[in-house]
This record gives structure tokens, sequence and C-alpha cells, in this order.
């Protein structure tokens, strides 16, 4: 949608132009005396204030205009640029891409193509250029093809360093020992991360859309229902409970969760979840070995006692 609405902005823009470039040409563009019409002043304002880089190419892709926002976008004087191929400025990796479109384009009147290349700058640096290209060869008064330029680079770094930061935390997610996740207000797994494979043999497919309740240990459900409702009213307690992985086996979780909102109402919860098996089994063997001990201790007090 943003798209077509940039193209629309732009043939409108072409249209004026070439509405102007018309009207200059034959001598029609005003009432006499009227500074619009006196050498171009009109057209020459609409191009030198236009942030875009204008460029307007004939056939064989040498340069026949170039507007004054060249020195801001490619450090180049505007003269500097007449006549030269622009293709000469373009990043080698970019060039064979952009001259196949450019070639293509020829015999297509009335062609409108984006692309994006890298540009070299009057001081060897590049930028990356997103460029929309008109074909208007067929057009009397303009017989070019005329292109909008624009430095889009800092967009493009910020685009990468989301993409990058994205992957981060990919990363992390995917790797992470807790298990993420997020369940909706009927308690439904909304999203899970892919470290519930490691503790439950489950596939994230397997649980995602599933009640997270179908795999709690029948005698724990009460209590999870209930640490479930308390947490959406704004409880924050951490809460321990069986499972049933794949296999059959018994499995001791933790989880930690909050309530997330959407649209200013509680949507569900969001939360960590571990597995805790080894730490509950530990627990229990050392308290054996204490209930072990007292009960010796008890048997040698009695027997000591009744000698």
């Amino acid at each position: 949608m943003e798209a077509e609405k940039i193209d629309g902005k732009i043939e409108e823009e072409l249209e004026e132009l070439r509405r102007r470039i018309a009207e200059l040409e034959e001598g029609r563009g005003g009432r006499p005396g009227d500074p619009h019409q006196e050498d171009g002043y009109y057209f020459r304002k609409l191009v030198e204030n236009a942030h875009d880089l204008i460029l307007v190419l004939n056939r064989d892709g040498s340069i026949r205009y170039v507007s004054p926002s060249a020195k801001r976008i490619t450090g180049y004087e505007p003269e500097e640029l007449m006549h030269e191929n622009p293709f000469d400025f373009v990043h080698q990796d970019d060039l064979e891409s952009l001259w196949e479109k450019f070639t293509t384009g020829l015999d297509e009147p009335g062609k409108v193509e984006r692309v994006t290349y890298r540009s070299r700058r009057r001081d060897g640096s590049w930028f990356v250029a997103e460029a929309v290209a008109t074909n208007l060869l067929h057009d009397p008064y303009v017989e070019g093809i005329v292109v909008n330029i624009r430095d889009i680079t800092a967009f493009r770094r910020v685009e990468e360093e989301l993409k990058k930061s994205e992957q981060m935390y990919r990363l992390l997610v995917e790797n992470l020992n807790h298990v993420i996740f997020t369940v909706d207000t009927e308690g439904t797994l909304v999203y899970i991360s892919p470290a519930i494979e490691r503790i439950s043999g489950f596939k994230v497919e397997e649980l995602v859309g599933q009640p997270f309740v179908r795999f709690v240990h029948p005698e724990d459900l009460p209590g999870v229902a209930g640490s479930f409702r308390r947490t959406l009213g704004g409880a924050l307690e951490p809460y321990e409970f069986r499972v049933i992985d794949k296999g059959g086996n018994l499995r001791y979780i933790q989880t930690s969760s909050r309530p997330y909102e959407e649209n200013g109402k509680v949507a569900g919860l969001i939360g960590l979840m571990s597995e805790i098996t080894e730490q509950v089994q530990a627990e229990e063997a050392r308290r054996r070995s204490e209930e072990s001990f007292r009960s010796m201790i008890r048997k040698n007090i009695h027997y000591y006692r009744g000698t």
C-alpha cells in the first residue's frame, strides 16, 4: 500500500514536469510577463527544491539533466555529472542486474521500475540508493528516462540492525535453558520456545494451540488452575507442578509468569518455565537420607536405653 502511494506521487510529479516542459517549450506557460513563464522559473524551482535527485537519461544511458540535489546526495556538482554514464558510479556487484533492468525497459513506454543499488559518492564512499525510473522516451516533450533517486543508507542500516537484533533474540530464545511461553486467557498455548522439546519431548508445533493443562499431572490440575487464575488477576507467584512428557515420564516443572495486555486488556500470561526434576529428586534423596539417619539414631538410642 505504501509503495503504491509513493508510485502515485511520483507519477503525479512526473506528469506535472511533463506539463510544465510542454508549456515552456511552446511558450504558453502563462500570461505575458508572468515570472513562472520567464526562463523556465517555475520548472527550475520545482526541481531545485526536490528532496530526491532527479536525472533525465538519454537512450544510451548518458545523463542529460541533473537536479541541484546531486550535490547534497552524491557530493558532485550537477555540471560534473552532465553527459556522464551513471553506471560508472554503480557498485560492481550491482552493475549487471541494474544494466539488465535498464536495457529491458527501453522498449516499454511508460514502464516504471524500482531498484535498489549501491552508488559511489564523490569522496569514494558508498551509499544505498533507491531509484524509481520511468521510461518517457516516447514522450515528445521529454524523450528520456526520468529517474528519481533517494539515499536510503540510514534506513537500510536501521533495517539491518533490526535483523541482527531479531537474529540474536531468536538465537537467545532457541538456546535458553528456560522455556519462554505465552498462553491466552483460556490457558491455550499461543507460543512456546524450542527448549520445550528438550524438557518434554514434544515439538513446538505439537504444543501450540493446545490447552496447557493437557500435559499437567491430574493430581496437580486444581493447583495449576488456581495459580493460573490468581496470576491473571495480577498475583506474581512461582508455581511448581508435575507434567507428563511424551515418553510418559514424570517431570517436575517450575513456572513464573505475569499478565500481558493487548489493546488495554489482559490477553493472557507470558512467563518462563524450567525443569526442576533433578533438584526435586536430589531434595527427596536428601530428605530420605536424613530420615534414615534419624531413624538409625532413634534405634541406637532405644538400644542403649534398653541395655
